[in-house]
């Protein structure tokens, strides 16, 4: 089962109202929520979201908010780092190199700002010496 990180009640508070009906709202948040907690290298769920600070729920629920809308704007599987491909005996894709992790998590860039606030998207591995 999908934890999903924000409700329609939520949605209300934080969002544009972009979506038709309520059927089509959950189904965005659940997407989104995937991708929320894929850009936190899984620490939402490892975690627990009931075990996060208040600080961290509210920033994770604005960024599932922005995440559902970015994805039914922007499509799920948009893919704007593919600069060219050819296809001719071997199939070719090259991708622009990006400096951004949102961009290559496809993430919204707002929503990956809140994340950042959270403290769960570092990257970084401290280790002791």
């Amino acid at each position: 089962m999908i934890n999903v990180y924000a409700t329609k009640e939520d949605y209300n508070k934080y969002g544009k109202n972009i979506f038709e009906n309520n059927i089509e709202l959950n189904q965005y948040l659940e997407l989104a929520s995937i991708d929320i907690n894929r850009a936190t290298l899984t620490r939402i769920e490892k975690k627990g979201f009931d075990n996060l600070t208040s600080q961290q729920k509210y920033l994770i629920i604005k960024a599932t908010c922005i995440q559902a809308e970015y994805i039914k704007e922007e499509g799920v599987y948009d893919d704007s780092s593919i600069i060219s491909y050819s296809i001719g005996g071997d199939l070719t894709v090259n991708k622009k190199d990006s400096q951004e992790i949102n961009d290559k998590l496809n993430i919204s860039k707002l929503a990956f700002i809140y994340l950042k606030r959270t403290g769960l998207t570092s990257r970084i591995v401290w280790s002791k010496n």
